[in-house]
């Protein structure tokens, strides 16, 4: 048996975990977000991982745990922050650290060092990180407070539909015209000047005589500033916008009308976007992200209503910005100016969410105009009559790219032969692009349909077009004819598997000593443990070491204590939320005694199909060896297998 003292998780110890956990009231923190109201012993409010108008939230202050009666959410501390912020478990974990004024140790991530060195050096990293956000939140109050000196700036902004309130809201600002309005500030304040230089905020100039002394420029000179947040709130870079004659003040040499930070370690524009911060709770709530080109499109929406806007900072959509966005919800609607060029960077974006697997929606731009542009007179700041309607229009007729370009391909193919062999080709090029094996056979075949032509046809276009992009050029069908499918019902709750959901109902409430987890050890195969009954890793895992926790005779009495410790370890959101559920209901009997045995059988089935495989392995390798002697024993081991086999085939099937 497991030894039951305090494990690592990836290297980060249970006593670090515990050690914040119990610094910090999760009901301080769920509070921030969260309307809590006292409901008995517990705490409840409107959930904020999804839309509801009754509470189905609740927090238990006494367990530390929080979970969701409608979406199936739950899990500790720790898990509400990687839920809520759309952060890494790593990086709750320093977030709450940070929160509760207690330093991290050198290995605390698991990267183990003893060497003095290293430590030092990992040391220095951190605190480097944890000064440039405070060097970009000291810059971004500096601009906020500049714009109230700037009135031409201010009215700039009003001109554009962002009020006063808005502008607080995205903590806005302008850059003085002057050459080292911030680097003198930064001068008289002390700050490190080189990390300064490094997150492209000043730079250094040996000879300049406008400069009043420090010896650096500001690189943000005459604009209007666009803070950029990451989804905790922390100011990571900047956007700034050249006004020209939009401000009383002049400078020579502003530079490009748009202007970004310079990337760093906390400023990589590939996997941010430009309110993500403001816009994740009306994200989450809508399960829709409206993505847009520009900062001023971003502020426009959301002074008309629709605060789950965002703009790319700058760049190209990327994969990293599609994998953000799926955090918090499963819609993206790419709502580019309609130009040529938000024509183009929209075809790009199809392309990027085809690589990634996900269908980007399409909202159609009136030719030459900006999303800002439909919903605010450019000239007053004003509501455009009509705007707000239109711009609802606009995005209910949303479209999935994908199948707008291939409507847009087959138009013609009723016309001739050669039109309908265009249509093939085109659309044949992003169907094999399209990396869900799922979605893209729904599109094949109703292409084959819309068509008219055999599915070996289709498979040869596919074959073609896959050829010129590097893939296989053959005629073998893209989508596989897929294997029969095990008779086991695909209930799901909370994201997994019904019998997983039932064990570890199971387990919390009974222990692995109990029953139905006794009988299931006397049938198990030889290499299995009682744990491997769970085929969720960490759930598995989580079961080895609960059990090691309840062999422990000193541990008795700190049952609680000890599921929170175990939990905390889940980074997986769906187990997590599954062992939440199981913690905060385990005086309640969610499943009969029949259903755990039938959900016990079902893995036993499983493990001896696994063991099977194996021996058959085994048998081929003996066979190509030669190893009569060898073979002999392994398929009298084989036929006992199948004979504990059958015993569980009504639970899972072998295929």
């Amino acid at each position: 048996m497991s030894d039951p003292t305090p494990k690592k998780h990836g290297r980060i110890s249970a006593e670090l975990l515990q050690k914040i956990k119990d610094a910090v009231n999760i009901t301080d923190v769920v509070g921030e977000h969260v309307v809590l109201r006292k409901s008995g012993a517990n705490f409840s409010g409107l959930c904020p991982f999804h839309s509801e108008r009754s509470p189905s939230f609740s927090v238990t202050e006494s367990k530390q745990l929080f979970y969701c009666y409608g979406c199936k959410k739950g899990g500790d501390l720790i898990g509400f922050v990687t839920e809520i912020y759309g952060i890494s478990f790593l990086e709750a974990i320093e977030d709450l650290a940070e929160r509760a004024k207690i330093a991290l140790p050198s290995d605390w991530n698991g990267e183990d060092s003893n060497d003095p060195e290293t430590q030092k050096r990992r040391a220095a990293a951190r605190e480097k990180t944890a000064t440039a956000y405070r060097l970009n939140r000291f810059a971004a109050a500096f601009f906020h407070s500049t714009l109230s000196q700037l009135p031409a700036v201010e009215k700039y902004f009003e001109n554009r539909g962002v009020g006063s309130e808005l502008r607080r809201a995205f903590y806005v600002g302008a850059a003085p015209a002057a050459w080292d309005g911030l680097a003198s500030h930064l001068v008289a304040k002390k700050a490190p000047l080189p990390l300064a230089v490094e997150l492209g905020l000043i730079q250094p100039s040996q000879k300049n005589a406008q400069l009043s002394g420090p010896g650096y420029f500001d690189l943000f000179r005459n604009r209007a500033m666009f803070p950029i947040l990451d989804t905790r709130g922390k100011v990571v870079g900047f956007g700034g916008r050249a006004m020209g004659s939009a401000s009383a003040e002049k400078s020579e040499g502003e530079g490009p009308k748009y202007l970004n930070s310079k990337e760093s370690t906390v400023f990589q524009k590939s996997q941010l976007a430009f309110g993500m911060f403001q816009a994740q709770k009306h994200i989450r709530e809508k399960n829709e992200v409206i993505l847009v080109e520009g900062y001023f499109d971003v502020l426009a929406l959301h002074a008309a209503g629709f605060q789950n806007a965002v703009a790319t900072c700058g760049t190209s959509l990327t994969r990293e910005h599609l994998k953000l966005f799926g955090r918090f919800a499963d819609k993206v609607i790419v709502l580019f100016d309609g130009d040529k060029a938000g024509i183009s960077a929209t075809a790009r974006a199809m392309e990027v969410g085809l690589e990634a697997g996900q269908i980007l929606y399409g909202a159609a731009m009136p030719e030459g105009l900006d999303p800002d542009e439909v919903l605010f007179s450019q000239n007053t700041g004003q509501p455009k009559p009509g705007g707000l309607e239109q711009m609802k229009t606009i995005l209910a007729a949303a479209k999935p790219l994908l199948d707008s370009r291939i409507d847009d391909a087959v138009q013609y193919a009723s016309q001739g032969p050669e039109q309908k062999t265009v249509a093939l080709k085109q659309a044949a090029q992003w169907l094999v692009r399209y990396t869900d094996p799922v979605g893209r056979e729904i599109r094949v075949q109703a292409l084959q349909n819309r068509l008219g032509i055999s599915r070996q046809l289709m498979n040869q276009a596919m074959g073609v077009t896959s050829g010129a992009g590097g893939r296989s050029s053959s005629s073998t069908p893209v989508t596989p004819t897929p294997r029969p499918v095990a008779p086991v019902p695909i209930l799901i709750h909370n994201g997994l598997g019904r019998s997983e959901d039932i064990l570890i109902h199971a387990l919390v409430r009974l222990g692995l000593n109990s029953q139905p987890f006794q009988r299931a050890s006397q049938n198990l195969p030889k290499a299995n443990a009682l744990w491997d009954l769970f085929e969720h890793p960490e759930l598995r895992d989580f079961a080895e070491k609960f059990q090691a926790y309840t062999d422990n005779p000193a541990a008795a009495g700190e049952r609680n204590s000890q599921l929170n410790s175990l939990l905390s370890t889940i980074q997986d959101s769906k187990a997590r939320s599954s062992i939440t559920e199981a913690i905060m209901q385990e005086e309640k009997t969610r499943y009969s005694e029949e259903e755990i045995k039938i959900a016990v059988d079902r893995s036993l089935g499983r493990l001896w199909a696994r063991f099977s495989q194996q021996i058959k392995i085994a048998i081929a390798q003996a066979e190509a060896k030669k190893d009569a002697g060898l073979q002999a024993i392994l398929m009298k081991e084989y036929l006992d297998v199948q004979r504990k086999l059958k015993e569980f085939s009504s639970f899972y099937d072998e295929a």
